[in-house]
């Protein structure tokens, strides 16, 4: 008997390893969806982040100093009449600017400084098209005693200012120590998303005691709007210098004053 030799039976192919989840996503349809999906959602996530902020935010946000800005002057008036003799109580003129209580009962005379912050804080169309004092109240000049602390050093050559013994005093060209025209007259100052702007502003007086506040003009979106920059107390205040003293301390030096006759200096001139 012959023995016939079977035919072997073909081997079945192994099967295909099975991709990972991230290969599998790297090709075909689903790839363009997922990158679809990925840029799209960087297009609009700032959009989303931006209404979420502004809605819990104003449009803009204006503060303001009344440390005096780089104003160098430190002249101050108290209603009171100080006597020569009692130069012991005021202390040295460092001393007095060391938030003494003299100084805290005091006023600044004839040039007052701050320094104005605006902010953008939405994603809006905002321009500056106006900056004024708003008087609040204006009464005789403060008369009692000066202390005439003048610049030491030169001031900007460039800056806001104020006459508050204007009608309606609006924000000048300070150039040089000099008043000039409205400073926003041709320059109306557009603000960028998020973009600060800081003025340095001096305001002057000459016949009055003063307090105010300073209402910046915008137009946000097409509307107009005003803002009020004022320091944490509420108001500014300041006197002008008087025609007479009862009494002048006169700096001379960090360590000690002159005292001038108020008769012979019947402006409070500091020299």
């Amino acid at each position: 008997m012959v023995e016939t030799e079977s035919a072997a039976e073909p081997e079945s192919p192994a099967p295909s390893p099975r991709r990972r989840w991230w290969q599998r996503l790297l090709r075909g349809p689903a790839f363009v969806v997922v990158g679809l999906v990925a840029a799209l959602t960087g297009i609009a996530a700032p959009a989303l982040w931006n209404a979420a902020r502004d809605a819990s935010r104003p449009p803009v946000l204006v503060w303001a100093s009344s440390d005096g800005g780089q104003l160098d002057d430190h002249s101050y008036a108290l209603p009171e009449v100080v006597s020569r003799q009692q130069a012991a109580e005021i202390g040295t003129p460092e001393q007095f600017l060391s938030d003494s209580p003299v100084l805290r009962r005091s006023v600044k005379a004839g040039v007052h400084g701050t320094t104005v912050t605006i902010e953008g804080a939405r994603s809006r169309d905002v321009v500056i098209t106006s900056m004024h004092a708003r008087i609040l109240s204006r009464e005789p000049d403060i008369d009692g005693t000066l202390f005439c602390i003048p610049p030491q050093g030169g001031l900007p050559a460039e800056k806001i200012g104020f006459d508050l013994d204007e009608f309606r005093p609006a924000a000048r060209v300070l150039d040089g120590g000099k008043l000039g025209g409205p400073y926003f007259a041709d320059q109306a100052q557009q603000l960028a998303d998020g973009e600060t702007v800081v003025f340095q502003v001096e305001s002057r007086a000459a016949r009055g005691h003063y307090r105010w506040v300073i209402d910046v003009d915008l137009v946000i979106d097409g509307t107009p709007q005003t803002y009020t920059a004022k320091p944490a107390g509420g108001e500014f205040e300041m006197s002008g210098v008087s025609d007479h003293y009862g009494s002048v301390f006169n700096w001379s030096g960090r360590d000690g004053w002159t005292f001038p006759d108020p008769a012979r200096n019947p402006a409070g001139s500091c020299g």
